[in-house]
């Protein structure tokens, strides 16, 4: 009884049957051996595969939620698309209509400063005869008044003779006068001459009488004359400051002329312009058309999308049941590592630590870079489905000292994933100096998680060495 108890013994532990001739207890101790190494086997399997479904559900919910983001928002902005097209294409056929208006206007305004030009064309030259005329008139006005003036002269000598001959009449009265009187003295023999000086006193006064009246023609033809001087000098400057002005005239016409010939290319060009623009709006508006048709199927197409998101999360939401009856699984393979004849080796036990120690750096990076990118990437937030949380919470080493460590660590790793969750919302609000303390903190707790993770190992190590199990009392 007694050789079988230790026989019992030593099977559950995996010991030498030493001194034991039982040729079926070692037998069974390898069959056990090979059960133990593929359940050890079975139970990798189960936490690599719980590990990859909980990131593929993790990923899946990703893409469904960016499917379900992006198709909103495509058939948010193809329908203000579509509004704007079409409020776009019922303004730009005003545009259209507006702008033909405008080309047949400037090709009007362009024509009417043609015609504008020719007429001021012919404005000028007849300004130009003008001048010319008035230059003639100026200088046959200069040459009349230089006649005026030498007749002046004339009528001032004219005076002079005249007033000579009144000299001599008045003498020749005198001595007709004188010659009557010494005629009477002479008596019979002076009547005579008495006639002679009668005739000759008659012939001063007749002579009187018409330098009288020339005298009057003279003032009169003098008057006039100087009249007509003043009138010619005012008609001179009136016609110089009316040449001055026509000089004027000529040169604001002339800047006219250039200004009107480059309006005329300018609006020619911009009429040759408008067709083009008229053409363009023309081919804008057609294309708005297309626009707002091709709209309108990615509307459709975008609502197609979202109902291919929800499709697809409800085909994917398996996927969640299968992780959690993977789980499951995983912790009742927890409940039985326990139990002697299923005991998980140390070295499993060692590898799984190992390999959280490195999906827990990975993790850490992966948000690391969201705080530099400003930018989030899809990261698990639930510290029970992550490589670790899974394993975590599905075993429960034995061993005192290991359990110690291991008891401590839930907390830890839940509040570590819990940075995760500050640093993506503070991304998302734009508080990157928030992100920053957050992640810093982080670093701070994942060195005071690697340092337990590295503890358990030396100290599973040391179990192995005694050949003593964690999950064992």
């Amino acid at each position: 009884m007694k050789n079988d108890k230790k026989i019992f013994y030593s099977l559950g532990r995996m010991l030498p049957l030493e001194g034991l001739q039982k040729p079926e207890a070692v037998d069974i101790q390898q069959r056990l051996k090979a059960g133990r190494a593929e359940f050890n086997k079975l139970v990798q399997g189960v936490f690599t595969s719980v590990m990859k479904i909980s990131a593929l559900d993790l990923s899946l919910h990703d893409c469904t939620d960016r499917i379900s983001n992006i198709s909103t928002s495509v058939q948010n902005i193809s329908e203000k698309v579509v509004s704007a097209s079409r409020n776009t294409e019922y303004n730009l056929a005003d545009v259209v209509s507006a702008q033909e208006s405008f080309t047949e206007n400037a090709i009007n305004i362009s024509a009417a400063a043609s015609d504008m030009k020719e007429q001021m064309d012919a404005t000028s030259a007849e300004l130009q005869e003008l001048v010319a005329d008035s230059e003639n008139t100026i200088r046959n006005s200069n040459e009349t008044k230089q006649d005026m003036e030498q007749l002046m002269s004339v009528l001032g000598s004219m005076n002079e003779v005249i007033n000579g001959i009144n000299a001599i009449s008045a003498q020749t009265n005198m001595l007709a006068l004188n010659a009557s009187i010494e005629a009477a003295r002479a008596g019979e023999a002076g009547k005579g001459f008495a006639v002679v000086a009668d005739q000759i006193r008659d012939l001063a006064d007749q002579t009187k009488q018409l330098t009288s009246d020339m005298d009057g023609l003279v003032t009169r033809i003098e008057e006039a004359s100087k009249m007509s001087c003043e009138s010619l000098n005012k008609t001179v400057v009136d016609l110089s400051e009316m040449q001055e002005n026509l000089g004027k005239i000529i040169s604001i016409n002339q800047k006219n002329e250039k200004d009107l010939a480059e309006i005329t290319e300018n609006v020619t060009t911009i009429a040759a312009s408008g067709e083009e623009i008229f053409s363009s709006v023309t081919n804008v508006q057609n294309q708005m058309s297309k626009l707002s048709d091709d709209c309108v199927l990615l509307e459709e197409q975008a609502a197609a999308m979202s109902r291919i998101s929800a499709d697809l999360q409800v085909n994917t939401a398996p996927v969640q049941d299968v992780e959690k009856e993977l789980d499951d699984t995983a912790k009742r393979m927890g409940i039985m590592v326990n139990d002697v004849f299923y005991m998980l080796d140390n070295q499993v036990f060692i590898n799984t630590v190992q390999n959280a120690i490195g999906a827990h750096q990975k993790w850490l990076n992966t948000l690391e870079n969201m705080v530099t990118a400003h930018s989030c990437t899809p990261l698990q937030l639930d510290d029970t489905k992550c490589a670790f949380g899974h394993f975590y919470h599905a075993m429960n080493p034995a061993n005192k000292a290991v359990a110690n460590i291991w008891s401590g660590l839930g907390e830890k790793h839940r509040r570590f994933h819990g940075y995760g969750r500050s640093v993506i919302d503070a991304i998302k609000r734009d508080d990157y100096n928030k992100a920053e303390r957050e992640i810093k903190e982080a670093r701070s707790l994942s060195t005071e998680l690697i340092g337990d993770f590295n503890r358990i190992i030396d100290i599973t190590k040391r179990l192995d060495a005694d050949r003593m199990a964690v999950f064992e009392k």
